[in-house]
């Protein structure tokens, strides 16, 4: 039904935070999948104590996050896929994936989710323009179209939102649902603002935005974020 894949690199108390999360639902039919960044704080060990037989635990080396989600992408066996990272936890409204009614047709789920004490609402699709229309961890991807199309490891920091604007190319079936599906861990500091933005404006230009348009939204993000982040 349903592979959940978890990013980690030291980060224990992020990860038993995710993990109490999805406790209540060990039952439920999901894979785990577990992609570790050779953690030397205890997360392995705690990752170790939730695996089930169909889950996947890996830590090795990586490139970088897109790299360790690719990863997960190949070792998922389910139907559908949603990225939980260590630190985010499902939405204590979940009780069961089976709640969800998440169609194997549909190529994309996109969900509601919440971050500092804020609850936001799935956008429609034409917002991917200007960013996401939801948050990363807060989309159920068909697990076909990830493996067929995977993140482009040459992004540092934009790639979800660089692959959300390649794959939206072909015509997909998306599925909006107002349900708060997940609670995202804050992102915080604005020390590689630059370097994202510069990835936003590129994957506009990669994915047959004009010009002028890549520009104002570098130029509009760029004063955006630097007030959010702030607040």
């Amino acid at each position: 039904m349903l592979s959940i894949v978890t990013i980690n690199k030291n980060n224990r108390v992020g990860l038993q935070k995710t993990l109490n999360s999805l406790a209540q639902l060990r039952r439920s039919e999901f894979q785990w999948v577990f992609i570790d960044s050779q953690s030397t704080d205890g997360s392995i060990e705690l990752a170790k104590t939730f695996c089930a037989a169909s889950d996947k635990l890996i830590s090795e080396a990586d490139t970088g996050i897109y790299n360790a989600m690719n990863k997960g992408i190949t070792h998922a066996t389910q139907p559908s896929i949603l990225f939980l990272n260590s630190g985010d936890t499902l939405s204590s409204k979940i009780t069961s994936f089976a709640g969800l009614d998440l169609d194997s047709k549909a190529d994309l789920y996109l969900f509601g989710f919440q971050i500092r004490n804020q609850l936001r609402k799935p956008r429609r699709n034409f917002w991917r323009y200007w960013s996401m229309p939801t948050s990363h961890q807060a989309i159920v991807y068909s697990s076909a179209l990830l493996k067929r199309h995977q993140f482009d490891e040459s992004y540092r920091f934009a790639a979800d939102f660089e692959h959300y604007l390649r794959i939206n190319r072909q015509a997909l079936k998306i599925v909006r649902n107002f349900m708060t599906l997940i609670i995202n861990e804050p992102y915080g500091s604005d020390a590689h603002l630059p370097k994202l933005l510069l990835e936003y404006r590129l994957a506009l230009l990669q994915n047959g935005a004009p010009v002028w348009w890549a520009n104002l939204v570098y130029w509009a993000k760029t004063h955006y974020l630097k007030l959010a982040l702030k607040a």
